[in-house]
């Protein structure tokens, strides 16, 4: 008798609970003053959702950075953030990693792909059973009390039914297809093909062990060649079914559809810290840079034991930064870091005249949200991979990275073909990533100068802002003979309010550096306004001068974009954000800023002094947090 998809899955959880702790989520799954949405115009409310941050600032210590004084009066304006690391302290670990949507589908094509050896006959294999595989779920930027807006897609741990139904229907459905008679030889050998029925036990046994341990990313032990080999049930010839079965019950295990850390070795003096093995640390490097199982190379470093020689495992680190697939997983950390896709549609208002006004000779198309998307990430993977740079080109850049006409029309430049130097912007008009379409753009006719505030203060800075006071999102913002910056100043800093202290310090003068661009984020010097017919009312003078408040102490003013971006990468804030942020991309979880602060350091200070984006992305991986995990009892 066969044994059932269930009573695998229930041998491997046995096998998966008695050693690693599974998350609350999986476990359940089995049974700030800012604002939004403003007027009908679409203009900044005095409050909403745009608060709510990452909790707490940067703690101090770590590499000493230097104070930082006012040139002409000479106090203190701040010191840049660092993370004071314990020797000491236990990192916490994920109970139980799932694999992500992109992972999981790139698993399962790697994965037929080795097993046929044959890529056509893979591709074909691979385009039969794409129809449910595009039905797995993909992971979401969960919203928290940390960040309101959505983190990373790497930290949604959640299971859902949905998963299990697809999953199961997926592997049945990839095992019909590499058993099919053509690929049967392919898939098990000439053993199943030769019609000798003498070596048909040894073939099935081959089989069990050779696909099993590249599913399950690691050899099986004796116990589990017998379980797995269950599956084919009690027939002595080859049966292509009972293959299909093999396969499918590999393919449901949880050692397949998560990252299953068993440890080896003890880290002393560290309680329950422990090195994680070859194959365990092949499959967390392969996971984090190429978003798939272990390559061949990978696997072999781990079957020789070479991957735990430092010279050897430094040596596959660089290799595998050179796959451009490790390019493709540094996009999906860019895009979730950068909250692009919370860009609104360009084109929902083109049925309105006022928009259509303002639009003008641009073409405002359902692409357009699309290519500014691009542009933004684009920039971002320039400096990591085609020209190393950090922080401070990120924040100063003032290149091109616009590939299609509507967005060179934007920036007043020719499209770049993605090869070579990107062109240049007009000098003092564009520096940096923050003054790109995507951050300032908002498919409306006004400008909203309160979001951007609340996405440099949060998402750059990873500074806090309380709550709103209820209700402030309701406030409606009139810019009748008034710029949206007046309007937004008249409802948000008059004494008072309630909003007043969040805004004046922490929100308005962030975003009103900004103001120079319109709501398609082109250059301007005037807002103008239309009425509903698209008839132009008046043009107003645009004011960029600003006390953004970098630190809290920190009163100059800017005259601008330009002033404001110097201030960010000045007071290194940006860094030990960007460290934060990169750390919660690897490894799927919130920091703690007490436990986890010696790999937080390691970022922050890499990125110091002009370290590249690059080295960071380096630096994670050979740091000893990324080779180690915690395994409570």
């Amino acid at each position: 008798m066969k044994q059932s998809v269930v009573e695998v899955q229930q041998f491997s959880w046995r096998r998966v609970w008695g050693v690693v702790a599974v998350s609350a989520t999986l476990a359940t799954g089995f049974g700030g003053c800012v604002g939004s949405a403003g007027n009908g115009s679409g203009s900044d409310g005095a409050g909403g959702d745009g608060s709510g941050g990452n909790a707490g600032g940067d703690s101090g210590g770590g590499g000493k950075p230097v104070d930082i004084f006012d040139p002409v009066t000479g106090l203190k304006i701040g010191t840049p953030p660092s993370f004071t690391c314990d020797t000491k302290a236990v990192p916490d670990s994920v109970g139980l990693r799932k694999l992500t949507a992109t992972q999981y589908k790139n698993s399962l094509r790697d994965l037929m792909a080795k097993t046929l050896g044959d890529e056509t006959e893979a591709m074909k294999a691979w385009s039969a059973v794409s129809g449910a595989v595009a039905k797995f779920p993909a992971e979401e930027r969960e919203r928290t009390p940390k960040d309101l807006h959505g983190s990373f897609r790497q930290l949604d741990q959640d299971l859902q039914q949905s998963h299990v139904d697809v999953t199961y229907d997926i592997a049945t459905q990839i095992g019909t297809q590499l058993s099919q008679a053509p690929r049967l030889a392919k898939l098990a050998g000439a053993c199943a093909t030769d019609g000798n029925a003498a070596n048909d036990a040894a073939c099935v046994t081959d089989f069990v062990k050779s696909f099993g341990e590249r599913a399950l990313r690691r050899p099986l032990e004796t116990s589990e060649v017998d379980f797995y080999k269950g599956f084919y049930g009690t027939s002595t010839g080859i049966d292509p079914l009972g293959f299909t079965d093999i396969i499918a019950g590999f393919l449901t295990a949880p050692q397949f559809l998560y990252m299953v850390e068993h440890g080896d070795k003890a880290v002393p003096s560290k309680s329950d810290l422990y090195q994680l093995g070859p194959y365990e640390l092949a499959s967390r490097l392969s996971y984090h840079f190429l978003q798939s199982m272990p390559d061949d190379a990978l696997w072999a470093a781990a079957k020789s034991g070479s991957l735990n020689d430092s010279v050897e495992y430094e040596k596959q680190v660089d290799r595998l930064m050179d796959d451009s697939r490790a390019r493709k997983s540094s996009e999906e950390f860019f895009t979730d870091y950068l909250k692009v896709a919370d860009l609104p549609a360009m084109d929902a208002l083109n049925d309105r005249k006022d928009y259509k006004a303002l639009a003008g000779t641009l073409a405002v198309t359902n692409m357009l949200k699309t290519n500014m998307i691009n542009d933004a990430v684009d920039m971002f993977q320039y400096y990591t991979w085609d020209k190393e740079g950090g922080v401070k080109d990120l924040m100063t850049s003032e290149l091109s990275f616009a590939k299609t006409a509507d967005m060179a029309s934007i920036y007043g430049v020719s499209p770049w073909n993605g090869q070579g130097s990107p062109p240049s912007l007009p000098a003092g008009e564009r520096p940096g990533f923050l003054t790109r379409a995507a951050f300032l753009a908002t498919g409306l006719v006004n400008t909203r100068p309160i979001m951007k505030g609340v996405h440099i203060r949060n998402s750059v800075l990873c500074d806090e802002i309380p709550p709103p006071p209820p209700g402030a999102g309701n406030t409606p913002v009139d810019t009748t003979n008034r710029t949206t910056r007046q309007a937004v100043e008249l409802i948000t800093q008059q004494a008072g309010t309630n909003c007043k202290g969040c805004h004046e310090s922490q929100i308005n003068g962030l975003g009103f550096a900004t103001e120079n661009f319109d709501s398609l984020g082109r250059i301007r010097k005037q807002e103008v306004q239309f009425d509903s017919t698209g008839k132009e009312l008046r043009k107003l003078d645009i004011d960029t001068k600003a006390i953004p408040r970098v630190f809290d102490e920190d009163t100059r003013e800017v005259s601008g974009p330009r002033e404001l971006m110097d201030r960010i990468v000045e007071s290194g804030k940006a860094q030990a954000c960007f460290a934060r942020n990169y750390f919660r991309f690897t490894f799927a979880r919130w920091e703690d800023e007490t436990n986890d602060a010696c790999a937080l350091e390691k970022l922050r200070v890499s990125l110091n002094d002009g370290g590249s984006l690059k080295k960071m992305l380096r630096t994670v991986a050979l740091a000893s947090e990324f080779k180690q995990r915690k395994i409570a009892p």
